[in-house]
């Protein structure tokens, strides 16, 4: 797939979405919608990185990274994106969403890109500042308290949004991605099966798959109950031998949640974290 050459800047943002189809007689229908999501993400500026998937006759995933939230924000709401979605709702028996922060660990780059986040402070744009007045703060108290470590009042820092991250908090989700050629790709498709598989014995496992992406790519997303469970199943031995054998080609990473839209086959993280008693930030 063509991917934008130019190094972002500042933080990524990553979104996943999953949708499980009513039937499979609405394959055909959802294929050429995938199709016509693919061509705006091509031409959109403000995707750094993406991945149209197929996991069964019934279930499709995108993957997508962002140069921020308002770039993501800008192409769900366009008119263009509006109507495809509008059509799949109707042959949609679920969706989930999850918004991600590309966490610190990270095996590999995606096409030359590594999307772990740089010194916090460096990776930050600068922001223009304006003279804040105590009194204007003072009647504004959800303004206020949207500010920032760094002065700045942002959707990152509001109320609103370390509300919903608390909710997920803790959790992690693990990206892998395979780039062969195409006579490489049973290997790695069933490489990544088998580790589907290995990881299903894990507790901390809340939900996994593979899916297939342009030709010569596959995917492998998986969510954990705790973010150091993630990590150590990166730093099961499989994931050092896979980086050797795939080259540039190999990439793997652990993403740390923001919020949850919908469910996966019943699954709420949200839920799940609380029912085991898990801690949130």
């Amino acid at each position: 797939m063509t991917q934008s050459p130019r190094e972002p800047s500042g933080l990524l943002f990553a979104v996943t979405t999953r949708s499980r189809l009513r039937s499979a007689r609405f394959f055909p229908a959802m294929l050429v919608g995938t199709l016509m999501i693919r061509r705006q993400l091509v031409r959109n500026d403000g995707v750094v990185r993406w991945a149209s998937l197929i996991a069964s006759p019934t279930e499709f995933w995108t993957i997508t990274v962002w140069r921020s939230r308002h770039a993501m924000q800008e192409f769900t709401r366009s008119e263009e994106h509006g109507k495809i979605m509008w059509r799949f709702s109707r042959w949609l028996h679920s969706l989930w969403l999850m918004r991600w922060r590309p966490g610190p660990y990270e095996l590999g780059t995606w096409s030359g890109l590594g999307l772990a986040p740089r010194d916090s402070a460096a990776s930050l744009p600068p922001t223009p500042g304006w003279p804040v007045l105590t009194e204007v703060l003072e009647s504004l108290p959800e303004l206020q308290s949207a500010i920032g470590a760094d002065g700045v009042a942002s959707y990152d820092s509001s109320l609103r949004a370390r509300r919903d991250r608390r909710w997920v908090a803790g959790a992690a989700g693990v990206v892998i991605r395979i780039k062969v050629p195409r006579r490489g790709f049973p290997r790695a498709l069933l490489e990544l099966v088998r580790l589907r598989r290995s990881v299903c014995r894990e507790p901390s496992l809340l939900r996994s798959v593979v899916g297939i992406g342009k030709p010569g790519e596959v995917y492998f997303l998986s969510v954990f109950k705790a973010h150091p469970d993630a990590v150590r199943f990166l730093q099961r031995p499989w994931f050092a031998a896979a980086a050797r054998r795939w080259g540039a080609g190999f990439w793997a990473g652990a993403w740390l949640p923001e919020n949850e839209f919908g469910h996966w086959d019943g699954l709420r993280v949200r839920q799940e974290r609380r029912r085991s008693g898990q801690p949130t930030a």
